[in-house]
């Protein structure tokens, strides 16, 4: 699923469940111009985003249509690998330590 995509089909998810962008921005806790720009396929929002606008619709990401396999953002196959990791989590303990361990691995990645 590509950004244009993945925008689309948050759009339609939104619509359906009768949020306006600002409703679900505000829901979400994110800039309502962020959100419009997800829905144009600008970007794909990172993973905190995207967990709080799926949250926020009460979706999950398969439901959301997105195969984290096909998943690539700025050209970094590592992405998707991290989105499969966190989504794993089975409770907040579990999200925070996986959350702590991909900070870790960010970091020491760009100490080299």
């Amino acid at each position: 699923m590509n950004n244009k995509e993945f925008g689309k089909r948050l759009r339609e998810i939104r619509k359906s469940k009768g949020y306006t962008q600002q409703a679900l921005a505000e829901k979400a806790e994110i800039d309502e111009k962020h959100l419009s720009r997800v829905e144009n396929g600008k970007y794909f929002p990172s993973y905190a985003t995207l967990n709080k606008l799926l949250g926020a619709l009460g979706v999950t990401l398969d439901e959301a249509g997105i195969e984290l396999e096909q998943v690539e953002i700025n050209k970094n196959p590592l992405y998707a690998k991290a989105l499969q990791i966190l989504n794993s989590a089975k409770d907040d303990n579990e999200l925070s330590c996986y959350i702590d361990a991909l900070k870790s691995v960010h970091k020491a990645l760009k100490l080299k």
